[in-house]
């Protein structure tokens, strides 16, 4: 049997949530990134390679709070 946590949900009205805060933090970095480009229809460049050497992301959560005032 499953150890895990129990998650309890409900549905929050739209106007609700008009005074809250929260959501998700997004950041990333890339490294060794190199691109290779040949020419398309119309003149507009068209990719044709790439690749990265490294590539990092993180994903936090922003808790849900009341908005500062």
């Amino acid at each position: 049997m499953s150890n895990s946590s129990r998650i309890e949900t409900r549905e929050i009205a739209d106007a609700e949530l008009d005074s809250v805060a929260g959501g998700l933090s997004v950041s990333g970095s890339v490294e060794g990134l190199t691109a290779k480009f040949a020419p398309g229809p119309n003149g507009l460049p068209v990719l044709t390679d790439a690749s990265v050497k490294s590539l990092g992301l993180t994903v936090s959560d922003i808790e849900l709070g009341p908005i500062a005032g």
